[in-house]
């Protein structure tokens, strides 16, 4: 519920620098290691955006894959220590 918030405060920050009164779509990037359930994500969403200027926008989420980085190696993915 409190990263739909801050979506929202980001949204409405926006629409005053931006002069918008309406949010039609919001792209959200979210990574697979993120902890974040994406449907409960769009129904918080719809919850916290009633009677704001994104009521009935559309949440599209993008999945983004997890990756790893090795601390020992530097190098993204590395299987060294996986044995």
């Amino acid at each position: 519920m409190s990263l739909c918030e801050s979506v929202l405060e980001i949204l409405e920050q926006q629409a005053l620098e931006q002069h918008f009164n309406r949010v039609k779509t919001v792209w959200l990037e979210i990574g697979q290691l993120s902890s974040v359930e994406p449907d409960a994500m769009r129904f918080c969403f719809d919850v916290v955006t009633k009677n704001t200027l994104a009521e009935h926008a559309r949440l599209e989420i993008i999945a983004t894959p997890g990756s790893a980085w090795c601390l020992p190696c530097g190098q993204n993915g590395c299987r060294a220590n996986a044995l």
